[in-house]
């Protein structure tokens, strides 16, 4: 590979371009009204454009990943996707639908469909179409604008509009990885609401905020225990005298009383920057040795990745 080349394959790719995808990849007010012949004619269009990939395996791929979940990223907006060895580079395809195509075992209509193929060994590149297609639906009326566009160059018209930003991020970052927080608790709330909630969620790290939702720590359930199990505990072999678990029942007494100020977690747990890279977020909770890491805007929380979210989306979707 030579210099021009190098600089050709690391520039960012777009969503104006033949880089992803020309009108002659939109399916403009689609009649088709099954799913399954949908994924058909859109990896059709593909196909015609990349004939280096096998259309029928394509479409296998894409059913058994729609079978698994139905891809909905937005209601009425579906992202179906597939992880190919034979293609080389990131593929996408346009459906809009103004009565809605059905989707998934509750037949829910989707209007705009957005049929995305990438390699099966880049996990970045899915991940960054996401990211820009999840930016452009952040918009209010942007998904409207699509489906109400009366052709394919209208259609590409809208992705590519001189108002909107067309490159797809450099990077992927936190934000494009995580999801809502589970539950939190402010600091003024009791173990007893802690101990509540992780029972109730099954999350054993819980973020723990400020009036202003600012992160100030987290309480978790090693802590509680801690709280029960004194230090000198920990050091005996003979724990016999203990077998009705009285330093349980002296926390019982007092856990609506004991306030999470007093046990949460304000240096050790793991958290990153909402646009730092999404491997930023492999790095702390390696560092942490925490399946759990919390994203923040500033200091206020903004959302959650789990390690099974992360894994997930790097190694399967």
């Amino acid at each position: 590979m030579n210099e021009n080349e190098k600089t050709a394959s690391a520039a960012p790719q777009t969503l104006d371009s033949a880089a992803v995808f020309t009108e002659d990849e939109v399916l403009c007010h689609t009649k088709i009204a099954d799913a399954d012949k949908l994924f058909e004619a859109l990896v059709g269009l593909l196909s015609a454009r990349d004939p280096s990939f096998d259309p029928a395996a394509a479409v296998q791929a894409i059913r058994d990943r729609e079978a698994a979940s139905p891809t909905f990223v937005a209601p009425g907006i579906a992202m179906p996707h597939a992880r190919l060895g034979d293609v080389s580079r990131t593929l996408l395809a346009v459906a809009t639908s103004p009565d809605g195509i059905p989707f998934g075992p509750a037949g829910e209509p989707a209007r705009l469909v957005i049929l995305v193929l990438t390699p099966s060994t880049a996990p970045a590149a899915y991940l960054s179409v996401v990211a820009s297609i999840s930016r452009l639906l952040r918009q209010p009326t942007f998904a409207d604008e699509v489906v109400a566009a009366e052709t394919a160059t209208g259609v590409e018209a809208v992705f590519r509009g001189a108002h909107r930003d067309p490159n797809l991020p450099p990077y992927v970052c936190a934000a494009d990885m995580m999801g809502p927080p589970v539950a939190t608790l402010r600091e003024t709330d009791s173990v007893k609401d802690a101990i509540d909630v992780i029972i109730r969620t099954g999350f054993t790290n819980i973020p723990v905020v400020d009036k202003e939702g600012d992160l100030v720590g987290v309480a978790t359930a090693q802590a509680i225990l801690g709280i029960c199990l004194p230090e000198y505990l920990l050091w005996m072999e003979d724990l016999s005298r203990y077998s009705s678990f009285e330093p349980f029942g002296t926390l019982l007494g007092k856990e609506s009383s004991t306030w999470l100020a007093d046990i949460t977690d304000d240096e050790t747990y793991a958290v990153v920057a909402a646009d730092r890279p999404a491997i930023a977020v492999a790095e702390a909770m390696a560092r942490r040795k925490t399946n759990v890491c919390f994203v923040t805007d500033g200091a206020k929380l903004v959302g959650v990745v789990t390690l099974k979210r992360f894994l997930h989306n790097v190694f399967r979707d």
